[in-house]
């Protein structure tokens, strides 16, 4: 047998049994509102689902500096129906300036953090939600 039929069957073979993955897409949640310039960083990007919870870590990247990247998130939150319960500025372990702010809607919660980075301002949403019942 060929040599090249056998690499050719190999990868098709484990092509067919390779989990399938479907990108997120940049918008997973209509309540949780992204500007389109932000970049998403899906490689890190994470849901599980469970009958009762929904959780969920979003990662972007954008040009703008800490302070106005947070205002445009905390602006679209609340135009989308979160309420802010609370927030801290702090610095990281590599000294880049940051600030965190936690929202609520119903039982849901979703924990913006902004962190300021060499190339980019890393945005990061943490959210748990109850689903709906059946």
């Amino acid at each position: 047998m060929n040599a090249r039929a056998i690499v050719v069957a190999s990868a098709l073979w484990l092509g067919a049994c390779a989990p399938v993955v479907v990108p997120m897409p940049i918008q997973p949640f209509p309540d949780v509102p992204v500007p389109a310039e932000w970049t998403p960083y899906s490689d890190d990007w994470v849901m599980i689902r469970t009958p009762k919870v929904t959780a969920a870590r979003l990662i972007y990247f954008t040009e703008s500096n800490v302070e106005t990247t947070l205002a445009t998130a905390r602006r679209l939150l609340a135009n989308a129906g979160w309420r802010e319960t609370r927030s801290e500025r702090f610095v990281n372990a590599e000294k880049f300036n940051g600030v965190w702010a936690e929202f609520s809607k119903g039982d849901d919660i979703c924990r913006l953090t902004v962190i300021e980075g060499t190339g980019a301002t890393h945005v990061d949403y943490t959210l748990a939600r109850v689903n709906p019942a059946p």
